[in-house]
């Protein structure tokens, strides 16, 4: 209820930001320069990192940072911190925080204001207390100590994700979701849900001088808005132009197009429980049916990469030549699959039936860019090979999911978010985990991903984390079909942004104009 009605309170918010320390709407912002980036995505409903997911938006639009960040290869850099150490029980975590850090209300960040911070997110995000398993934290000057219950090798990943961005706990924080207190080169002026979000400079940014005074976020739905307003100089950037239509924006010498593959998988669940989908062989032959090449290339105009593994090939663990348990394109496997399950077509109209049953499937997903592409592409596939598949696309899936209403799911996953496998992995196929929609179970699997979660050497992380895929893949659990390449396509004349593999940092305090 509370995000619901951020909106109404917006203008209350503002008055009790402009005390905290966010931006104060001076007249002299007024003549400064402006860059203006808009995005197809919503808005989300609040800014404060410790809900939920709303940290991406403070993350991308240089509001709040983080101690560490996440680097081209999806390595964790030093950041707000400097350095860390681990205790031999591999239970304590010192990191350094940088001196001469303030948040936006010129507040100091030292140890003590990382743990508070950091208490605050555990006792309000879910995801992120289950995530980084501490039991304590605790500092010192400019050291904070950070204690888990157990082993984490995964911790400083964890602290590269958006709900871990560093803000002031020791201030009135409910008006935090319309404006955070941060230590980024921005921020907030105003915030109005599902429409913009203004920012102004933070002089005081330790980290360089910021090239814009103000930076504005828009929100346009309809991508073919979106691309019209970047084609007219109504916007300086966009995030999420149509796939369909960057070709004609990388030809263009006005238009500067910035692309990264990205950890978002598009992907097959299989719903084990499902009567038909119990049989190997029917999901056998629904991998080998799927051309992902094709849907890499035509369906999502070159935006997308086929693969065979959850990852992508740049990281140690997402190598396909390794996924060698993966089912190959192969109709002719796929038909002979069927026939060995005893699906024929007996009366001859193109539909396969066992037992006098029609083979019938409902393929589902959801309203994210390139999953209804892929999903009738996917349908098509699939009738081809004798398979009658009624297809549904609905705004929202978890219930779909939950309920176990469906045969097979297209669906869109971020599966290495800190540049870690441990989180995508247990969260998907360890048994009764909360993304596992499919009820995938193999005792084998959930012993290697409970010590995957304790290995701290990163070559016998990445050796498990294949192990895992190799398992589920062999169980034929799921389905891989692409990695998106995401795209930020700017004016010619723009200079430091850039898509990052990550999709977190888009503005920095690089990003501006061409002198």
């Amino acid at each position: 209820m509370k995000k619901k009605i951020v909106a109404m309170l917006c203008m209350l918010a503002l008055a009790v930001c402009a005390f905290a320390g966010c931006g104060g709407g001076d007249a002299e912002s007024a003549a400064s320069t402006e860059f203006v980036i808009a995005s197809n995505g919503a808005l989300s409903a609040g800014l404060d990192p410790a809900t939920e997911y709303d940290g991406w938006e403070t993350m991308r639009w240089g509001i709040g940072e983080t101690l560490y960040v996440l680097d081209d290869n999806m390595t964790p850099q030093p950041f707000l911190a400097s350095d860390y150490d681990v205790s031999g029980d591999q239970l304590t975590w010192t990191f350094i925080i940088k001196d001469g850090i303030t948040f936006h209300n010129g507040n100091p960040v030292d140890g003590n204001a990382v743990k508070g911070s950091i208490e605050r997110l555990i006792a309000n995000n879910e995801r992120a207390a289950t995530d980084l398993n501490i039991a304590s934290v605790a500092a010192d000057g400019q050291n904070v100590m950070i204690t888990t219950n157990e082993p984490n090798a995964s911790l400083v990943n964890s602290l590269c994700d958006p709900y871990a961005c560093i803000v002031d706990a020791s201030v009135d924080t409910s008006a935090y979701d319309s404006c955070p207190i941060g230590t980024g080169p921005y921020k907030v002026e105003s915030y109005t849900v599902d429409d913009s979000l203004n920012l102004s400079r933070n002089d005081a940014y330790w980290n360089g001088t910021p090239k814009m005074e103000t930076v504005v976020v828009r929100q346009i739905p309809d991508q073919s808005t979106l691309s019209a307003a970047l084609q007219s100089g109504e916007i300086n950037a966009a995030y999420g132009i149509p796939y369909s239509d960057l070709e004609s924006f990388n030809s263009s010498e006005d238009f500067t197009v910035s692309q990264a593959a990205t950890s978002r998988v598009f992907m097959l669940y299989y719903n084990l429980n499902d009567p038909v989908m119990k049989d190997v062989e029917v999901r056998k032959a629904i991998g080998m049916a799927i051309d992902k090449e094709a849907l890499g290339s035509v369906v999502l105009a070159g935006a997308g990469t086929a693969t065979q593994a959850a990852f992508p090939s740049y990281l140690p663990y997402g190598d396909d030549a390794l996924m060698t348990n993966a089912m190959p394109f192969d109709v002719d496997g796929a038909n002979a699959a069927l026939e060995a399950a005893g699906y024929v077509d007996s009366d001859g109209d193109g539909i396969r039936e066992k037992d006098g049953e029609k083979l019938s499937l409902k393929l589902v997903t959801y309203g994210r860019t390139g999953l209804p592409e892929q999903a009738e592409a996917v349908q098509s596939a699939l009738n081809d090979i004798g398979m009658d598949v009624s297809y549904q696309q609905y705004d929202s899936i978890g219930e779909v999911l939950e309920s176990g209403d469906y045969s097979v799911c297209v669906y869109a996953f971020v599966t290495t978010p800190v540049g870690d496998p441990v989180n995508y992995l247990t969260t998907t196929m360890g048994t009764d985990q909360g993304s596992n929609f499919g009820g995938y179970s193999n005792p084998e699997v959930d012993a290697k991903l409970k010590e995957l979660t304790s290995e701290f050497d990163t070559e016998k992380r990445a050796d498990l984390a294949i192990e895992i895929q190799q398992l589920a893949l062999g169980d034929v659990a799921y389905c891989y079909l692409t990695h998106l390449n995401m795209a930020l396509v700017c004016q010619s004349n723009v200079t430091g942004i850039n898509q990052s593999p990550s999709d977190y940092y888009i503005i920095t305090v690089d990003t501006g104009f061409a002198e």
